[in-house]
């Protein structure tokens, strides 16, 4: 599967309480907990998640959260906006009248999947309390630890392809077969095309590693000047890879060298 959903958020709204007791210290008004960052091979099921916190100010008629998630591609670069499902907007308490009493609590868990990698991610949420007739009495914004998601599938991609000359007309084919991932994955077809007439050749390579390079030797009917040689691995995209952009490559076929003049 190739690497390209928005990531999706789910909003989940938290309880509201009147009347709660009150310790010696105040409680902060706003405030982020239960960060989760989770990892996975597959991107549905990688997730970022933060749990924010909102009590009221004095004067709070009503209580706002937004949440924004950024993300860096980059290391060093910057952050920016993803968008998404109740990305990005002001979300209001299901009780109109929560943050009207001193002891009122909003909690809102907001997890985000399907996560592309490798990228680092984190949440910017935004606190607003607004008096009876709208009007903002405050405003406040907390960030998230970052969530580095790293992009854990494999990725197979044709290095190189090199024709060598054989009696009996034929070419030898050597195709440099890698993976860029991080995971190991086989088997795996190979397809060689334009090796003279007829069909695509194919062949299985029982694995490649992580991170790995593996050779596979075509021998076919020799090329023809002027025409194309290509090689495709993973043709019909069975394995789950991070991109099928460089599965493919194709090269001129070589001229047949000259014939060595006698001494």
């Amino acid at each position: 599967m190739a690497a390209g959903c928005l990531a999706a958020a789910v909003i989940g709204a938290g309880s509201g309480s009147a009347g709660a007791a009150t310790s010696s210290a105040s409680p902060s008004k706003d405030q982020l907990r239960s960060f989760l960052c989770q990892k996975a091979l597959d991107p549905p099921s990688r997730a970022i998640s933060v749990q924010a916190v909102m009590r009221p100010v004095t004067g709070t008629a009503s209580m706002q959260m937004k949440f924004d998630l950024m993300r860096q591609t980059t290391a060093g670069g910057p952050f920016k906006l993803v968008r998404g499902k109740l990305l990005g907007s002001w979300v209001s308490p299901q009780e109109p009248t929560l943050g009207q009493r001193p002891g009122d609590v909003w909690i809102v868990t907001h997890p985000v999947v399907d996560l592309l990698g490798p990228a680092t991610y984190r949440f910017r949420v935004s606190f607003r309390w607004s008096d009876t007739n709208g009007e903002p009495l405050s405003t406040a914004v907390q960030t998230s630890p970052n969530c580095y998601q790293p992009e854990l599938r494999a990725d197979l991609l044709v290095k190189s392809l090199t024709v060598t000359p054989q009696t009996s007309g034929q070419d030898a084919y050597v195709a440099t077969i890698s993976n860029r991932g991080q995971t190991a994955t086989g088997p795996v077809e190979v397809d060689l095309a334009g090796a003279g007439p007829g069909a695509p050749v194919a062949a299985t390579v029982p694995s490649v590693g992580a991170r790995s390079t593996t050779h596979h030797r075509f021998v076919g009917p020799a090329c023809t000047v002027g025409s194309n040689v290509t090689v495709t691995v993973d043709p019909a995209h069975t394995i789950d890879e991070y991109s099928f952009a460089n599965n493919t490559l194709t090269i001129p076929c070589p001229a047949a060298p000259a014939p060595t003049s006698p001494s």
